[in-house]
């Protein structure tokens, strides 16, 4: 269900805004982080389109739910002032979507606390897979490995269950100075925008220069996060899980996610590609 009215009052406490349109009155919930990103829009009493479902009662107030925000405008005097407007979003996602670029599509594990209470004074890389691509889509290549990580303790057990690995398979894999290096070879060589799923990789492995004493390379303004793009192009509110993403987008059931970063980067680039065709549809 659609309104589209003007944000007249906002009850902070219980995080409802008053919504007056031509024929009736309105009071919308909003989430914690719906109100936090856009309470400080409506003290302006902000004319908003937005997207609503069920109804239920907080305080005294019967309320929809907001599910998302379309537009949130202000007219002063001849001139328009654009809080938020989802068309315009979608545009500059597009478009950073469409560039002709090469792409290379990352996923790290990384070692997990372990059972025992404390938590690890730094976490540290144990496997990589990437895939890249160049500007016309074409696949260049394609590289895994696990890593082997500076402490053993890093290879706890819940580490290794959750990667569905044991401890003897990384004998065969590469020190990290190894992974550094074959990564900053790629950079420089092709100078791609990486992909990333989610808020953890990047930070991850620009902590993992510090740990290893190494030269920072230049990832963070050319990495992606493909997640948050399709977060707010589509207006969603919650984090979405990579393989839950390709299998609501295809329509079909993958076997469980092991964790291997390699399966997770091709599974990235499938999501990709879907998201790109998805976008750059003639709109009815």
């Amino acid at each position: 269900m659609e309104i589209r009215g003007r944000v007249v009052d906002t009850i902070p406490s219980l995080r409802i805004i008053k919504v007056e349109t031509r024929d009736r009155m309105y009071y919308v919930y909003l989430s914690r982080k719906m109100f936090r990103d856009f309470g400080p829009y409506f003290y302006e009493t902000p004319y908003a389109s937005m997207e609503v479902d069920k109804k239920e009662i907080h305080g005294k107030y019967a309320c929809y739910h907001l599910k998302s925000f379309t537009k949130i405008i202000k007219h002063i005097r001849r001139e328009r002032k654009v809080f938020f407007d989802i068309v315009e979003i979608q545009d500059s996602i597009k478009d950073i979507i469409n560039r002709k670029e090469n792409m290379l599509f990352l996923d790290l594990e990384y070692s997990l606390p372990s059972s025992r209470g404390h938590r690890e004074k730094f976490i540290e890389i144990i496997q990589y897979g990437l895939v890249l691509y160049d500007k016309e889509g074409k696949k260049i290549l394609e590289d895994q490995s696990l890593v082997k990580p500076n402490k053993k303790s890093s290879l706890n057990k819940q580490t290794l269950n959750f990667i569905n690995r044991e401890f003897k398979e990384f004998k065969d894999g590469v020190d990290y100075i190894v992974f550094y290096q074959t990564f900053e070879q790629l950079l420089e060589k092709y100078n791609p925008r990486i992909v990333v799923w989610g808020n953890n990789d990047v930070p991850t492995l620009e902590k993992s220069f510090r740990i290893n004493h190494l030269r920072p390379l230049n990832i963070r303004k050319r990495s992606l996060n493909l997640m948050q793009l399709i977060k707010n192009y589509y207006g969603i509110k919650n984090d979405l899980g990579l393989f839950e993403t390709y299998e609501l987008a295809t329509k079909t059931k993958l076997e469980p996610q092991t964790h291997d970063a390699f399966e997770d980067a091709v599974i990235l680039k499938g999501v990709y590609d879907l998201f790109k065709k998805d976008i750059n549809k003639k709109r009815i």
